[in-house]
């Protein structure tokens, strides 16, 4: 008998995280080396046209033009072009809500099996699913079958008011969820699909930052507000003893601050970017800096009051006082200082708020040795992966 000592060596798998925001397309490309993640590169695109979300008819043709630019970089850089992709999109296109439901049991003594567990999720996950159907369809005008759900997640579970890990081989009568629900239209869905099949990219997951932003938290009791400011969207998640427990967004974002500079000035859109860049970083001089301050200051007032209105509409009384910032948006020194030092009348906190900005090399598993990731504005990209 002859032994063969040659193994092939399997080759590593890549993967590409693919951001579409408000205003870029974002990839990061990455290979699994058992928990951890190898960045090895990053591309970027912006959109000719910032306005190309505004409704649920986005133009294909754009979208895909761009995508297919972001991805014809990454060969360039690594020699490599991966296919298959963690997605994320924009979260007025992909939503995610949390809703409450609840469950009795016919035979509250009995332990609850395997099979009795199963139809629980099952049930709960349907009338879960037709809460929100009724409620977006008179929203939107679709029909309920026209909605796609690509995500359930249990965040909390109770047994006649105890909260539990799992109800499995527990007895009991009233079961109470709350459960993450990520949906969005099919119509949309079709388009994205379409794009990745004509693009030869494969759909692993779509993602939506509120999936996996347990990998954010410092500690498993976190009180805290988290806020993924885009370009034209806030996304505010609020976090009770590190769970997940509210979830709302207003339509302002970087975007309003370059829109407010490219009008004041009469510069062209990529020139008012850049200089709000260079704003956020201190480059520019103290004159410049001042005055680039005071452009800003009723967008910001503006944003800062849409956060008051939302965080009031959380049932929560008494607001944790920690905030925690990504998102490109979260670069603008403004927003910070606003956190800080600002008139939160009306709203209660459990101490003076404390703002802290999320930076990439503070997650573990996550190696970049080439100093690939950026900054807070890298952090949405990270979410669609970081499982």
């Amino acid at each position: 008998m002859k032994l063969n000592f040659f193994f092939t060596k399997k080759k590593p798998e890549h993967f590409l995280a693919l951001d579409i925001g408000a205003e870029t397309v974002k990839t990061l490309v990455f290979r699994k080396e058992g928990q951890k993640k190898i960045i090895l590169c990053q591309t970027l695109e912006y959109f000719e046209e910032p306005e190309l979300f505004e409704n649920l008819d986005f133009p294909e043709e754009i979208l895909e033009k761009t995508i297919s630019r972001v991805i014809d970089q990454i060969p360039k850089i690594v020699k490599l072009k991966p296919k298959n992709i963690f997605l994320g999109l924009p979260t007025n296109i992909l939503i995610a809500k949390i809703v409450s439901q609840n469950f009795e049991r016919k035979t509250p003594k009995e332990p609850i099996s395997q099979s009795e567990n199963k139809k629980i999720g099952e049930e709960i996950f349907r009338c879960v699913r037709n809460k929100i159907t009724q409620e977006f369809s008179q929203k939107t005008g679709l029909l309920p079958q026209d909605f796609h759900f690509s995500n359930f997640k249990i965040l909390e579970t109770k047994i006649d008011g105890y909260e539990v890990p799992s109800i499995l081989n527990l007895s009991g009568q009233n079961l109470e969820f709350k459960v993450l629900a990520v949906f969005l239209s099919r119509f949309q869905l079709e388009k994205i699909e379409r794009i990745c099949q004509n693009l030869n990219l494969k759909i692993l997951k779509i993602v939506h930052p509120a999936e996996n932003l347990d990998y954010l938290f410092p500690n498993e009791k976190i009180n805290a507000v988290y806020l993924d400011i885009g370009g034209k969207i806030t996304n505010i998640f609020l976090v009770e003893k590190g769970k997940l427990t509210g979830i709302s967004q207003f339509k302002q974002g970087g975007i309003n601050f370059t829109e407010k500079i490219y009008r004041q000035l009469g510069i062209s859109f990529s020139e008012a970017r850049i200089l709000k860049e260079n704003y956020s970083q201190s480059l520019l001089s103290e004159k410049v800096q001042k005055r680039v301050k005071e452009i800003f200051s009723d967008v910001l007032q503006s944003w800062f009051e849409n956060l008051k209105e939302n965080l009031k509409n959380f049932p929560q009384k008494l607001l944790p006082a920690n905030f925690f910032l990504f998102g490109g948006g979260s670069l603008l020194p403004d927003i910070s200082e606003i956190l800080e030092n600002g008139d939160w009348a009306n709203l209660t906190f459990i101490s003076k708020p404390k703002i802290e900005i999320i930076y990439p090399q503070k997650l573990k598993d996550v190696k970049d040795k080439n100093q690939i990731l950026k900054g807070p504005q890298d952090i949405p990209l990270i979410l669609l992966f970081y499982e």
